[in-house]
């Protein structure tokens, strides 16, 4: 759709990389997607995820994230003014490396990487006990996938309370991101 996530070439892709850009919102749809273009990519040794977007989905990011972990991409939030906020972060922190297997994860130091508590969608209506209930059950649901994803693709679960614990976004600072196992680009040194 015209607003789901947009795949395109990172302008900066090295030789033996492919480099792919996604940005936008994210939709249930894009991990399908997202396949059918990298199904489109010359073979080469590494294959990296440029992304830039302030969310969406919860289950499109996880859709997505599972294929980012499947075929060992690299996730990076280090394009000048990139962000990856809300559930952008479900398929940064999916990133891995090909070789090792292990989390390869990359954030600029200038760069957003926003964590808050999901907003259940709800219908401007009266309540009835039951539809409390309903709604109560979908959320509780959401947070058992949340956690059940979090453990599949190796990310500290500590990183899911962090934004279940907030009702404004929590940005990511650079001592924690490296507590967690998130490399931090210096954007002086263009060092990691």
């Amino acid at each position: 759709s015209a607003f789901s996530l947009n795949f395109s070439k990172n302008p900066n892709e090295a030789a033996d990389e492919n480099a792919i850009r996604a940005s936008g919102n994210i939709e249930l749809d894009d991990a399908f997607r997202f396949q059918t273009y990298l199904s489109k990519l010359p073979q080469k040794p590494l294959t990296s995820l440029y992304l830039d977007s302030t969310g969406g989905s919860i289950q499109g990011a996880m859709a997505v994230g599972r294929v980012v972990y499947q075929v060992k991409i690299r996730t990076f939030v280090t394009s000048p003014s990139a962000k990856c906020n809300s559930a952008c972060t479900n398929i940064f922190l999916a990133g891995r490396d090909r070789e090792s297997g292990k989390p390869y994860r990359v954030k600029g130091s200038a760069n957003g990487l926003g964590f808050h508590n999901f907003v259940p969608v709800l219908q401007d209506k009266p309540y009835t006990a039951k539809d409390a209930a309903s709604v109560m059950a979908r959320a509780q649901n959401t947070i058992f996938e949340l956690a059940n994803y979090f453990q599949e693709i190796d990310a500290d679960l500590e990183l899911l309370g962090l934004g279940l614990t907030q009702k404004d976004i929590y940005f990511l600072q650079n001592e924690d991101a490296l507590r967690y196992g998130i490399h931090v680009l210096d954007a002086q040194t263009n060092e990691l």
